[in-house]
């Protein structure tokens, strides 16, 4: 029985990877496009970007089953998977709750994790990652 939940599993993930949109698509570019959506050695992760509206301050999962990135601030169709080094750098000094950080804190965390901002301003953005 257990040949047969195997082939199912794969069956499955399969059929739920095939209907996700891909991050970049299969865009229809015009004559006039001169912008290189191929990602070549030594581009790297822009942070923060916006996608769809909104500002993100490391690689997203958004349209995507594996963590991405993209290559402009702007979104224009150029991305590529997030590695261990592409992550976003801590930001320091950050402000939590009206205070000025120089380093990693754990006030506010509910796990008493050292964590950190990667933004200057941790009350508007809310982007943070543990240290």
């Amino acid at each position: 029985m257990a040949p047969h939940l195997e082939i199912f599993l794969i069956w499955a993930g399969a059929s739920v990877f095939l209907q996700l949109d891909p991050v970049n698509g299969d865009q229809q570019l015009s004559e006039n496009t001169t912008v290189p959506f191929a990602v070549t050695p030594g581009n790297g992760c822009v942070f923060p970007f916006i996608y769809g509206g909104k500002t993100y301050f490391d690689c997203a999962i958004r349209g995507s089953i594996f963590r991405w990135c993209a290559l402009n601030v702007d979104y224009i169709g150029r991305w590529k998977y997030c590695t261990r080094k592409d992550h976003a750098k801590r930001t320091f000094p950050f402000i939590y709750r009206g205070k000025i950080y120089e380093s990693c804190t754990k006030t506010g965390s509910i796990f008493w994790r050292r964590w950190c901002s990667l933004s200057l301003n941790f009350d508007q953005d809310r982007a943070w990652r543990y240290c």
